[in-house]
């Protein structure tokens, strides 16, 4: 009968409930032995089952129920359920394991010194605490209780798996369970596979430039920009504040800051007169650089404010040296370079000289022009992307044409990743090279 508790011959007190949930309808059954309530949440005929789907879920207060973005615990949480749901048979064991077995108090102690920049492994290290405390001797045991013979257990973490074949559970796959990143979690998840083992896919992290993969002749090449979910930057009258929510504008200044210099089209200054600082975020503010082949660039535009950052006007042979002596008068620097076929300013060779005077990373922010002829010449080397829920129709598209005819030819990217911010979901990848 449900609600009934019923001693076993080994001590163990079990009470049982039918539990209907959005993913299902569940049993649900908490087993209590030597002090420890563990509950199973079980679905179809488990007793002497084989092959079992089974998900063993830490308690997490935080994540499970105050829906905290600083863990992945509660979308796995529901994830499991998810997939247990879905299938015949399966059950999910939520075990007391707060804060990977050190409890709630000492996890919000951890908490706090991660505030201050430690990792999830060095806060409890800081703390002269375990990294990971959690025993699953008790979840063998219930399963043992349930008449479970061998599972397939969901999960990223070989700790696990480890923990119940010590106990005599036999494991016979590991089901991945992966959820999409946050802004807040990424570095909590990175931690955990570069540091705990965590079977997780890389999760770059794109405000870091490594100078050990800046090319050779030119500076890196991340390419920035904000689109929304129909791949618009602007609408048809050039509108483009705000595309994006305040996580991914965070995000830009983040990039800024890590980057050497940001690039921006003559055409971006023109509509939007940026300042293309660092403000929202710590950091310093990078060189800017504004690609105008005619020195179109007005003389009171921001970028030309040396008192916040330097400034670095390309322009080809071609232009007015008037004009750029006029430039130069408000403190920025004029830089003429190569002019391809069509007058345009050569990229390549931009790029070359930037790199002669130190810089290693550039930020691409736009406009669609230059955005589209660094990606056509194959110059780009991360591309992020902050996609906005969002739909304007008609407006100016991210990307123009990279004379690309066939889908098979498309560009691909690789180590490539989504991580949600706020309303807004990103997108990082690195375009695959091409045998």
């Amino acid at each position: 009968m449900d609600d009934v508790l019923v001693a076993s011959p080994a001590e163990v007190s079990r009470a049982d409930a039918s539990l209907p949930t959005r993913w299902g309808d569940f049993r649900i059954s908490v087993f209590r032995f030597d002090g420890t309530e563990v509950v199973a949440l079980s679905r179809g005929e488990i007793d002497g089952a084989e092959s079992l789907l089974v998900r063993l879920h830490s308690e997490c207060l935080t994540g499970d129920v105050l829906g905290s973005l600083r863990c992945d615990c509660g979308d796995q949480l529901r994830a499991s359920l998810a997939m247990i749901g879905a299938a015949e048979r399966g059950v999910l064991l939520y075990l007391d394991h707060e804060g990977r077995g050190i409890g709630l108090f000492d996890k919000v102690r951890a908490y706090g010194l991660q505030d201050q920049g430690l990792d999830t492994v060095d806060a409890n290290i800081e703390l002269g605490l375990p990294v990971d405390a959690r025993d699953y001797s008790a979840a063998a045991s219930v399963l043992g209780e349930l008449g479970v013979r061998s599972v397939r257990l969901i999960t990223n973490n070989p700790a696990k798996i480890l923990g119940l074949e010590m106990h005599g559970v036999e494991v016979i796959e590991r089901v991945p369970i992966e959820t999409l990143p946050n802004e807040f979690n990424a570095p909590y998840l990175r931690a955990k596979a570069s540091r705990m083992g965590h079977l997780l896919d890389s999760l770059p992290d794109p405000r870091l430039v490594d100078d050990a993969v800046v090319p050779t002749g030119r500076p890196l090449v991340t390419v920035h920009y904000a689109q929304t979910i129909d791949g618009r930057i602007a609408s048809r009258t050039g509108d483009s504040r705000w595309v994006s929510g305040e996580g991914s504008l965070r995000l830009q200044h983040e990039l800024r800051a890590a980057h050497h210099a940001v690039m921006v089209g003559i055409g971006t200054v023109l509509a939007d007169d940026p300042k293309l600082t660092v403000r929202l975020v710590p950091g310093a503010s990078p060189v800017r650089i504004v690609v105008d082949s005619q020195l179109r660039i007005p003389l009171d535009a921001n970028v030309l404010d040396r008192s916040v950052a330097r400034t670095i006007v390309a322009t080809t042979r071609l232009a007015s040296e008037e004009r750029a002596a006029a430039i130069r008068a408000r403190g920025a620097e004029v830089l003429r370079v190569k002019a391809d076929a069509d007058g345009r300013l050569d990229l390549r060779d931009l790029l070359a000289r930037l790199r002669d005077k130190g810089i290693r990373s550039v930020l691409v922010e736009g406009g669609r022009g230059i955005i589209t002829a660094v990606l056509r010449e194959h110059l780009v080397d991360r591309l992020t992307v902050c996609i906005a829920p969002k739909v304007i129709g008609e407006g100016i598209a991210a990307v123009g044409d990279l004379n690309i005819d066939r889908l098979c030819d498309a560009m691909t990217f690789e180590r490539a990743g989504f991580i949600a911010s706020g309303g807004d979901v990103i997108f990082y990848g690195e375009p695959a090279v091409r045998a």
